[in-house]
């Protein structure tokens, strides 16, 4: 008997990028940030198109997003942390068919309720699922089937916005197999805003020069939550260094030294 297995495609720019699949795609962006207060009502749009050749049918709803300190990334339903902005969110439809080559607008709605509100980022994801079949690969007898659906960052900034501060909750090194040194660092927000931030590094050899400066990647750091950086020690002579791991918001800096020995 052939086995039959159903897999996701997910796209999210949490992780930084975007993409299209399965014929549709979304026009603009995967990430929404809007800013309001106590009783006022917002709203957006997420723009579709069907590039494909035939007639596709989308579903659409909400998730949370949860990056823990300690777990791995997970989605849970609407209402699971404090600053869920699902229960305030409601889109126009749940489901569409779309004929090729046509243009649809998925409007939403932002409903921040009267009263005293918590100053801080509110946030969901609204998940644009394609119901239609990506493409089927056979593999010794097994069947897979491969789906795709977008996940579309929707943020809200309330009240007067503060710079969050942030912390290294951990540093390690990691060895891979051609002898290049890794950093893995975790950060936390630990303030009520969503942070962008970059994460550098600068170098010093043992005369206290800095010979060398890193640029890594911009991530977002939400609040409470952490996320995960990586940069790559690449073009440094053998030796034993100091670094300082440079965390920037756009406001504040926040740094951590680190020792480092290239062998």
């Amino acid at each position: 008997m052939k086995k039959k297995y159903h897999f996701f495609i997910f796209v999210l720019l949490v992780f930084g990028y975007s993409q299209t699949f399965a014929g549709v795609a979304i026009l603009n962006g995967l990430t929404h940030i809007h800013t309001g207060v106590s009783g006022t009502t917002i709203t957006g749009s997420i723009k579709l198109k069907n590039e494909g050749e035939k007639e596709s049918r989308i579903l659409i709803y909400q998730q949370d997003i949860i990056l823990s300190c300690k777990e791995a990334v997970d989605y849970q339903a609407i209402g699971s942390h404090n600053h869920s902005l699902g229960k305030w969110l409601q889109t126009s439809v749940n489901e569409k068919v779309m004929l090729p080559n046509e243009e649809y607008e998925v409007t939403y709605t932002i409903k921040v309720p009267t009263g005293t509100v918590e100053s801080g980022t509110y946030w969901s994801i609204i998940m644009v699922e394609m119901t239609d079949q990506l493409q089927i690969e056979k593999r010794q007898g097994i069947q897979i089937d491969s789906k795709v659906r977008y996940g579309v960052q929707i943020l809200t900034d309330i009240g007067a916005s503060e710079s969050p501060k942030i912390v290294f909750e951990k540093v390690d090194f990691k060895q891979t197999n051609d002898s290049t040194k890794i950093i893995q660092i975790k950060l936390k927000n630990e303030g009520l805003f969503l942070s962008k931030t970059k994460l550098n590094i600068e170098i010093f050899n043992d005369q206290g020069v800095k010979v060398k400066v890193i640029i890594g990647p911009q991530k977002k750091v939400y609040p409470n939550y952490c996320n995960d950086f990586e940069i790559e020690l690449k073009d440094i002579p053998k030796g034993k260094y100091s670094g300082i791991l440079v965390a920037d918001n756009g406001t504040d800096l926040f740094g951590e030294n680190i020792n480092i020995e290239i062998i």
